[in-house]
């Protein structure tokens, strides 16, 4: 299998106050790949995947230039949102032939979000027709590196989706809203055993014998929560981050999910693939408000956040729209921005 290259990345689903779903990931890789907002119409044949194949749902997401079809994260029509992630050493895909074989579609690892973005309306379609549609196959293509994927709706519903069984995804549902990378989903959920004692309160302090020992202050009740970017580390980081944050309201679930991810952020150069050269860094984080299949996203060299709206678009225009996202970043004057107040 080709592996052109490798990639790390953090989920987090939140429910505002008012119940309402939303979504958000960073985008680790060491390719620098042209990202875009882009819109996926109904009815279109996706001839370029591994396995053509009409869309039945329009989709807005993430997009790449170098693989125009390819949905890497986003929304559909009917509330549906999901993202493809890394997943070395866990993943066991099949040949073309042998899927095609049992009558199912054959699908390149980073094809399947598109596909299940544009042809399922909720989480549960897809944990009931997955592994009866179509099975992941090995595909000497960019698109073809090892995937596994998270799906969430605008009821909460939330699975993960696993290719780590030749020939049939493993589906599991996500209890916690938080998704990363290898090992398997089932092994996260086990480890969060190992630190069930992170807490936001500070530690008390300790008198023996008269001598006292103070507390180390506030902060020392989350001692232990691990601060690397290992996907184990992630998992646990924003797990807590997300389960110890106050709850917002839905003029604020955005904020809060960037808020979250921020702890994810990778500058460039603190982690090499292969070299001072090949470096692994964020190149953009993403949310979704899925209820209004609205995309809110910052890329590295811009923290500003450009939005797209499904609403805003033709969902019948027979071709796939893609509006490259602005990588100079922006800055507000103050001075013409703000009120002047004088004291």
């Amino acid at each position: 299998m080709l592996e052109r290259g490798k990639n790390m990345c953090t989920g987090v689903k939140i429910t505002s106050k008012e119940n309402n779903v939303y979504w958000g990931r960073t985008q680790e890789f060491n390719m620098d790949l042209d990202y875009s907002g882009c819109v996926v119409p109904r009815n279109y044949e996706v001839k370029d995947a591994l396995s053509s194949f009409v869309t039945k749902y329009a989709v807005l997401g993430v997009g790449v230039k170098q693989i125009p079809y390819i949905i890497a994260d986003g929304v559909n029509e009917k509330g549906l949102c999901g993202g493809t992630f890394y997943f070395a050493n866990y993943f066991h895909y099949s040949e073309a032939n042998e899927v095609e074989e049992t009558g199912r579609l054959a699908l390149a690892g980073a094809e399947f979000v598109t596909y299940a973005l544009s042809m399922y309306s909720s989480v549960d379609e897809v944990r009931k027709n997955a592994n009866k549609d179509v099975a992941i196959a090995f595909a000497d293509r960019i698109a073809g590196i090892p995937q596994h994927f998270v799906f969430q709706d605008n009821t909460g519903d939330s699975i993960v989706v696993e290719p780590s069984k030749k020939g049939e995804f493993v589906i599991i549902d996500n209890p916690v809203g938080i998704f990363t990378n290898a090992p398997t989903f089932d092994w996260h959920l086990t480890n969060l055993q190992n630190y069930a004692g992170i807490k936001q309160v500070k530690d008390e302090g300790f008198d023996y014998n008269g001598f006292e020992v103070f507390s180390p202050g506030l902060g020392s009740g989350l001692r232990g929560l691990p601060g690397d970017f290992t996907p184990q580390s992630r998992f646990i980081r924003a797990f807590y981050l997300k389960a110890l944050s106050s709850e917002v309201n839905n003029d604020k679930a955005v904020e809060l999910i960037f808020h979250i991810l921020n702890s994810f952020d990778a500058p460039k150069g603190i982690m090499y693939v292969s070299g001072e050269t090949d470096l692994q860094y964020t190149q953009y984080t993403s949310a979704y408000d899925i209820e209004k299949a609205e995309l809110f996203v910052h890329t590295y060299d811009n923290r500003t956040i450009q939005t797209l709206k499904l609403a805003d678009f033709d969902l019948d225009k027979d071709e796939v729209v893609h509006y490259p996202l602005v990588e100079k970043q922006q800055y507000l004057d103050l001075k013409k921005e703000s009120k002047e107040t004088i004291f």
